[in-house]
């Protein structure tokens, strides 16, 4: 199981989220749902009028709007700090540590996939940014 599975970073994570101001502004025109994968643990969240009005586990028969999804790796670099958000979701290398001869300049391979209605979550990006770190501060509370 990964870091997602705990039932109390979960209503932390839900709770932060509806107390960013940010996020509320972002989310007050969607009307959606955002999944969050992380290996086989899932985080269903529907969002409605800049508030997480329900929350899940499990996908429920109606499916998402978009989610991101990527091995715990990933998104543990994202809850260290290591990588920022737009590093693990946007295409392109950016880390070259693994590469110090930068041959892998140009690779267009993401470590946390977006999945779903594109459009959505384009229009959303700034909203998941806040998403991205307000899951990184709930996490640090441990």
């Amino acid at each position: 199981m990964s870091f997602l599975a705990d039932e109390a970073l979960q209503r932390r994570f839900v709770k932060a989220l509806n107390a960013n101001a940010d996020f509320r502004t972002q989310t007050q025109l969607f009307d959606g749902s955002v999944l969050l994968e992380v290996d086989a643990d899932r985080l269903w969240l529907k969002v409605y009028r800049g508030k997480v009005i329900d929350q899940a586990t499990a996908v429920p028969a109606f499916g998402y709007t978009f989610k991101f999804s990527g091995p715990e790796a990933a998104w543990q670099q994202l809850l260290s700090g290591q990588r920022r958000w737009a590093d693990l979701t946007f295409p392109g290398k950016r880390n070259f540590a693994d590469d110090p001869q930068l041959k892998r300049v140009g690779e267009m391979a993401v470590a946390i996939r977006t999945e779903g209605n594109l459009l959505e979550a384009g229009r959303m990006t700034e909203a998941m940014f806040q998403l991205a770190y307000t899951l990184q501060a709930a996490a640090a509370q441990r």
